[in-house]
């Protein structure tokens, strides 16, 4: 009997609510390895159709706005004793259960961070057993694999909203797993009230946004080729008003010199799948409107790119939606192109799964981006110069031909 549920489990994964559903319903049916027949079984169709017309025709849960957080979804990015030398550890698309995921986990714990961040999405459709059997470590009734847990940093925790959160309308997100999360106690953590939030220092302030809340669009006609391309029915990742209305009279933006990571599910661009540019037109008139760094999971890869963007704002995007899914590979199909991607295939077929190490410094900032199984892929230290951010040092530690890394002389041309 296998242990953890496996990546070919999650193979070709649909970006649906329904199929996503159904997947669920199939694993409940003939648990733990289901046979292809399993998704039409009477058993399995029955399920998948309670589960998914449970979901679809009833309301999403409300977004909660700034004011139901204490400290109005603002919090110290600090280490010990208030040092500004602070480690923080992101993982994408993270949220499966499978024995990767367990790895990354492990990975992420090496690194003692005072934060980790989960960019987003709890597999099958984030409802409450998803998160408690994929995050929370809690066993799940309905199939006989062995549960994973989120690990919290020593500090604190936190986690993004992904469009999977939302094909169950967000209630395990908010109701089950922001609970667990937000900053150490001395009796537990103070729970995440928000799916928003600003980790802020003298230096840096990381700004995390959710473009999972509108991400679905149309019940059942989003989920249809074509016609979800039609304006209104397929999910265009537009931030919540509650969101930008924080940033604007809150966090203020424009107002403040600091260095600025943000952080979402979606991308902004990419130079292999769709891109999502409203939140980016969204967040330049709420006043960010400076070069940043911008960390997104969604699509299942590691990738990164020199200073791009849709409209005004312009980033250092920085795909990291590799934490536990079956990693996809291939060569970029559009611009802009890549400065380095991960296309190394693992011993399941799939690529390498991984995560990202973040060390706060004063102004700077180093990234170390690692793999499951513990290598060390690429380092990058960035710095705060007039309150963009600047990339002032990369450099490649793994020797592979199937890790694409921009030519030498090329990047040096384009390095500010």
């Amino acid at each position: 009997m296998q242990e953890r549920r496996q990546l070919h489990d999650l193979k070709d994964l649909p970006r649906s609510a329904a199929l996503s559903q159904l997947r669920e319903a199939a694993e409940a049916a003939s648990p733990p390895n289901y046979p292809p027949e399993a998704l039409f079984a009477p058993a399995s169709l029955w399920n998948w159709m309670r589960a998914y017309l449970a979901y679809v025709f009833h309301r999403k849960h409300y977004f909660p706005a700034h004011t139901a957080s204490p400290s109005h979804a603002l919090y110290d990015l600090t280490g010990e004793r208030g040092s500004d030398r602070v480690r923080v550890s992101i993982a994408g698309d993270w949220g499966t259960g499978t024995s990767e995921a367990q790895s990354v986990a492990r990975q992420m714990t090496r690194f003692e961070p005072h934060f980790t961040i989960h960019m987003g999405d709890v597999y099958y459709v984030g409802d409450p057993l998803s998160v408690n059997e994929n995050c929370l470590g809690i066993k799940n009734p309905n199939n006989n694999y062995d549960p994973v847990t989120w690990p919290l940093g020593s500090v604190g925790s936190f986690a993004l909203n992904g469009n999977h959160e939302m094909y169950a309308n967000g209630g395990g997100y908010f109701d089950v797993f922001l609970p667990r999360l937000g900053l150490r106690t001395s009796g537990g953590v103070t729970g995440q009230q928000t799916s928003f939030f600003c980790l802020e220092n003298q230096h840096w302030r990381v700004i995390a946004v959710d473009t999972g809340y509108n991400s679905i669009g149309v019940p059942i006609l989003s989920g249809i080729p074509w016609i979800n391309s039609i304006p209104g029915i397929g999910g265009d990742c537009e931030l919540p008003a509650p969101l930008v209305q924080w940033v604007k009279e809150v966090v203020r933006p424009g107002e403040d010199r600091r260095g600025l990571i943000l952080l979402s599910h979606h991308q902004n661009y990419s130079g292999f799948q769709d891109q999502y540019a409203k939140p980016a037109r969204q967040l330049w008139k709420a006043g960010v409107q400076k070069r940043v760094l911008w960390f997104w999971g969604h699509e299942h890869r590691l990738a990164g790119y020199d200073v791009h963007g849709t409209e005004s704002l312009k980033s250092y995007g920085r795909c990291v939606g590799h934490g536990g899914m079956p990693v996809e590979l291939g060569t970029p199909i559009r611009e802009p192109r890549p400065l380095f991607y991960d296309n190394r295939r693992g011993t399941h077929g799939f690529g390498v799964n991984g995560h990202v190490n973040l060390t706060f410094a004063g102004p700077r900032v180093e990234c170390s981006y690692v793999d499951l199984d513990g290598n060390v892929l690429v380092e990058e230290t960035f710095s705060v110069v007039d309150g963009n951010v600047e990339l002032v040092r990369q450099r490649q530690l793994v020797q592979d031909a199937e890790f694409y890394w921009v030519d030498e002389k090329d990047f040096n041309r384009k390095a500010r």
